[in-house]
Parts: structure tokens; C-alpha cells; sequence
């Protein structure tokens, strides 16, 4: 290099926190750092806050932060951080060499797998090398699916928009990194989930044991991101890094791949309503399931205990799912289906009645009373009152109003400690509650 690297890392960090302020430069920066074969995890490491990137910029190889400078030099025309200024010729050959070489690195689609044994049609089991895994990632072949994992997590980024990602315990993969890269890990197994709608997503050649995913299918993983992850780091630190995982490979659709990771007991183990969640033993939970999909609240209900304003949530599946359970009476999936449908009803005209309170914009919400997770309670026993009486929905407001007339007894209900967390008790008051003052009013 012409000069010390770490004056090209101080002049990359200067550059990136300039960009961040500008949607158009941030995109056109990503995008040819794409064009020069960058890794898609380094693209998304660049993009983290400041203080991240700072640390993690000494990481990076030659060859990337030679693609790095190139990127930023071309987007910004800033001739600081013009290659031919930073490094020499040989440098930048070598770097371009091996850029390229990453297209040549890139898995798709056919992949085979050897030495494979079916446990039934949807279910087979073979090993893969941790290198050969990490390489899938790389390629893009493996999607995160936020509906058959952990749920999301949300921030806000430098430019006040909302960024959806993945729920991941950080000691957890640091633990699992370390031990992969020191040879210290014991071979585990790896789920991945292979579906399609346009085509078959796997073919298994039985007298050979060859399991092939097809082209067109789509990756996800099922059970051992955190384990994934970890592997991604373990290479960084060490690339000869030699290791079998047992791979297993389903081909599940949606609702099975979430009833089956809500079975299954990880590391990291699931809370105990975003479990209940994936499971769907109560026939309540298929209902709430299919708000999700289809109401007008369907985004918002979260799966966490806690709702995130930024992502404009208003109540949980586990306050909808006891509520529903404690109201409507359950025989068959029928029953499950009428509800479901009533309940969408239900909610388009309560959204459409109060836009504002039932935002995605939580600053727009100006009655905390109506927006508050634990209100749904009330809407449930709202919903199962007018249906019994013949009530038309589009009497909605009369009734909410008579529900939350009376704040002074409400609202020391709604706030009381603890009261997000399975508090039955609690529920069940708040049940009885809505459920006198329906009756009240309708007895006057």
C-alpha cells in the first residue's frame, strides 16, 4: 500500500458516515459494491452505524477494502480514496483477480447431495461441510423466513426509516465461532426447509441416495441459524476450518414449517407465546393465525410479549389467542373458519371506524386507551357480544364508546405491573369487566 492502512480505514469511515445521510448515495454505493462481487455480509456490515463499522473495518481483507475504496471513489468521485492513490499495481491486480474469483466461489441451483436418506417424502437427512453451508449463505441460496423463526426485531436507521432483522442471541454465535474455529465444536445439525409453488422443489433418486434441490426453489432455514452465523464467523478467523454438520432437509409448506420450529427445544429456547404461537395446539391460535394473513390489524399483532411502536404493532398473539379461547367456542376447523372470517369483519369496520387510533404511525394514536395491546381484550368481547345479540357492524363506535367511557376504573386495569406477561388473572378481570359494562348498556 501507498500509505498506512490505517489511514485508507480512517478515510473509508469518514466517506461511509458522509453517504449515510443520503438514500441515493447509500444505494449507489451498494450497488456497485455488488457490481465488484463484494460479499452481501460485508455490503451489510458497511451499512451498520457508525461505531460498528469502525471496528470492523480493520477486518476486512486487502482485496475488499481495495473494493471498498473502489466503490466509494466511483460514487463519490472524493480522488482520496482513488485506488491507484492508495494502492499499488500489483495490489490492485491481485485484488481485481480475486474479486473475480468470488462469481467463480458462488453455489446455485441444482445442488446434489450424496449419501442421503429419506425419512419420509418431505424429510431427509445427510451431512454437509461447514464451508460448503457457509458458501450456500454467501450465494444467497438461504433465506431468513421472519415467519417460521423467532419473529423480528426493529430499529430505526440513520435515515429514520424502520429496518426489520432477525432475532439473534450475539454471545450465543460468539460462543459458537469461537469453538468452531479452535476445533472444539461437535458436528450438529443443520434444518433447512426447501419449497416451491412453481415447481418440484426436491428429487430424490433412491438406488443412488441422491437428494437434489431443484432450480426455482426457495432455502430457508428452519432450525440452527445461530449455529449458521457462528460458521460465518468461525471462516473468517480460520478458512481451513475442517467440519461436518448433519444436515437435515425438509420440504414443508408455511404452516407445517411453523408448527415444526415450534416444536423444537434449541439453545436458545423460545418464549414461551411465540412457541405457542408457531405450535397453533389451540384451535384459537389458527384463528389468530389467520388475522395475521388477513385483517385489517393483521402486521401489527405481534409475536413478542411486548409490542414495538416502531413497527407500528398494537396488541400480541398470545392476547388475542386467550381472548379468543376464553369467548368463542371450538368443535371443528369449521368453527375456526367462521370466527375467523367474523373477526376480519369485525376489525375493518373497528380500523375504518378509528384510522388514527389504529395507526401503523404510532404518533398519530392520540387515545392510548383505544391503541393499548391489552384493549383487545375488550374488542374481543365486543366482537362475540355483537355477534350473539345480531348487533350490525356498523354500530361499532356506540359500543367501543360504552367500553371505554368509564377511564378512571379502565385504565389502572390496563397498567397494571406485569400486565403484557400472561398475567390470567388480570385477563380474566379485564374479561369480566368489558363484559359487565356490554351488558349494562344493553340492558338499559
Amino acid at each position: 500500500m501507498k500509505i498506512d492502512r490505517s489511514n485508507i480505514e480512517k478515510l473509508i469511515s469518514i466517506q461511509l458516515e458522509i453517504i449515510s445521510a443520503s438514500k441515493k448515495l447509500k444505494y449507489h454505493f451498494k450497488y456497485q459494491l455488488i457490481e465488484l462481487n463484494i460479499p452481501v455480509e460485508v455490503i451489510d456490515s458497511l451499512l451498520k452505524n457508525e461505531e460498528y463499522v469502525a471496528q470492523y473495518i480493520p477486518q476486512i481483507d486487502t482485496s475488499i477494502l481495495y473494493g471498498v475504496c473502489q466503490a466509494l471513489f466511483t460514487v463519490t468521485g472524493n480522488e482520496q480514496l482513488e485506488p491507484n492513490q492508495l494502492f499499488g499495481k500489483r495490489e490492485i491486480r491481485d485484488a481485481q483477480d480475486n474479486l473475480r474469483s468470488i462469481v467463480q466461489k458462488r453455489m446455485e441451483l441444482p445442488i446434489s447431495f450424496s449419501d442421503t436418506t429419506k425419512l419420509k417424502y418431505d424429510s431427509y437427512i445427510t451431512k454437509i461441510a461447514i464451508t460448503d453451508l457457509v458458501k450456500m449463505s454467501e450465494s444467497q441460496l438461504i433465506v431468513y423466513d421472519y415467519e417460521t423463526q423467532r419473529g423480528a426485531k426493529y430499529e430505526l436507521n440513520q435515515s429514520g426509516g424502520v429496518v426489520k432483522t432477525p432475532i439473534v442471541n450475539k454471545a450465543s454465535v460468539k460462543r459458537i465461532a469461537s469453538k468452531m474455529a479452535d476445533n472444539q465444536y461437535f458436528e450438529d445439525m443443520i434444518t433447512l426447509n426447501v419449497c416451491s409453488t412453481e415447481v418440484d422443489p426436491l428429487t430424490y433418486y433412491e438406488d443412488f441416495r441422491t437428494l437434489i434441490i431443484n432450480d426455482g426453489a426457495v432455502i430457508s432455514i428452519l432450525d440452527g441459524f445461530h449455529r449458521l452465523q457462528g460458521a460465518i464467523a468461525a471462516l473468517q478467523s480460520n478458512p481451513n476450518l475442517d467440519l461436518d454438520m448433519i444436515l437435515s432437509i425438509r420440504s414443508y409448506d408455511h404452516e407445517t414449517a411453523q408448527k415444526y420450529f415450534g416444536q423444537i427445544n434449541t439453545i436458545n429456547v423460545l418464549k414461551k407465546e411465540r412457541r405457542d404461537e408457531l405450535s397453533q395446539e389451540r384451535m384459537s391460535d389458527k384463528v389468530v393465525a389467520n388475522l395475521q394473513r388477513k385483517s385489517e390489524i393483521g402486521k401489527q399483532i405481534a409475536s413478542s410479549t411486548t409490542v414495538n411502536e416502531l413497527a407500528g404493532e398494537l396488541t400480541t398473539f398470545d392476547i388475542m389467542s386467550y381472548s379468543i379461547d376464553r369467548m368463542y367456542h371450538f368443535e371443528r376447523q369449521l368453527d375456526v373458519i367462521k370466527t375467523s372470517n367474523y373477526l376480519n369483519d369485525f376489525f375493518t369496520y373497528l380500523v375504518g371506524s378509528y384510522p388514527d387510533e389504529f395507526s401503523i404511525n404510532a404518533n398519530k394514536r392520540k387515545n392510548l386507551i383505544m391503541s393499548h395491546p391489552l384493549m383487545f381484550i375488550g374488542y374481543i368481547v365486543l366482537s362475540k357480544f355483537m355477534k350473539d345479540h345480531d348487533i350490525g357492524l356498523d354500530q361499532i363506535e356506540k359500543y367501543v364508546n360504552s367500553i371505554i367511557f368509564d377511564v378512571d376504573k379502565l385504565e389502572p386495569l390496563l397498567n397494571a405491573k406485569k400486565s403484557l406477561t400472561g398475567n390470567k388473572r388480570l385477563r380474566n378481570q379485564l374479561i369480566d369487566y368489558f363484559e359487565s359494562k356490554l351488558e349494562g348498556n344493553n340492558s338499559e
